[in-house]
């Protein structure tokens, strides 16, 4: 009862920041809004690549990357994944300018990023676990420019993430995280319910080279079950809890 009413607060919420008139706007990107999609691959290169090339660890892809195309209005941050049909696109604007976004593979139509490349048998894995080791997705390439770090934007941009995978009926969603943050992310894992599929690190070296990773599910669990009121009090409402403590960008 307290998970179902805190849902439908939530997405009132979330209704208001996917009007076009609103300051901060959330929009899943239809696959025939090219233009849209091409602001996705923009900001992905922009924050992957340019803005990595100044930090300590630099630009981690070289220029023959998979992922590195030149576009008709410049370079471009895409692979064939981005081109499925059943792909979710999330942008977030700002006043009207593209300042993150983050896209969700649906493994129920086809395998996912790490299982074509083989880094980690993922329905294997998590098979004597979940209902349905099918019906899962992949959140990925979630990229925030610089200039709304730190305030609400991706605190929101995950809220719309997590009412996608509940439109969507998906009952797992799998996460890629460098081992390096494994350790927050056990920290957090009892009350968020992240459970992990990796017990070593892995590497895809395809996409980063040398780069270790580790990989988690969180069930979201079919309507009406004990799963899904369990997501709903240990997912959902403390993101919308932080999302709304955090501060607007400026």
């Amino acid at each position: 009862m307290i998970a179902n009413a805190a849902k439908s607060v939530i997405r009132q919420r979330l209704a208001q920041t996917s009007l076009a008139s609103s300051p901060l706007n959330v929009e899943w990107v239809k696959p025939s809004d090219t233009s849209s999609l091409r602001e996705i691959y923009k900001l992905r290169y922009k924050v992957m690549v340019t803005d990595a090339s100044k930090s300590k660890r630099g630009n981690p892809f070289k220029p023959d990357h998979y992922c590195l195309h030149e576009g008709p209005e410049g370079m471009e941050f895409r692979d064939d994944y981005d081109d499925l049909e059943h792909t979710g696109h999330c942008l977030v604007r700002f006043k009207g300018k593209p300042v993150a976004s983050t896209r969700i593979v649906n493994g129920k139509f086809g395998p996912l990023e790490a299982e074509d490349y083989k880094w980690v048998d993922i329905r294997d894995e998590i098979r004597p676990f979940v209902n349905n080791e099918n019906n899962i997705a992949e959140p990925s390439r979630v990229v925030a420019d610089r200039s709304v770090r730190g305030t609400c934007v991706v605190p929101l941009m995950y809220l719309h993430c997590l009412d996608w995978f509940m439109a969507n009926d998906i009952e797992n969603f799998i996460g890629m995280v460098n081992t390096e943050a494994r350790p927050l992310m056990e920290h957090y894992s009892k009350w968020a319910q992240v459970k992990w599929i990796t017990d070593e690190p892995f590497e895809a070296n395809e996409f980063i080279e040398g780069r270790k990773l580790d990989m988690c599910y969180v069930s979201v669990g079919d309507k009406g079950t004990k799963e899904r009121d369990n997501f709903l009090l240990t997912n959902l409402t403390p993101a919308f809890m932080a999302y709304s403590l955090m501060k607007a960008p400026k």
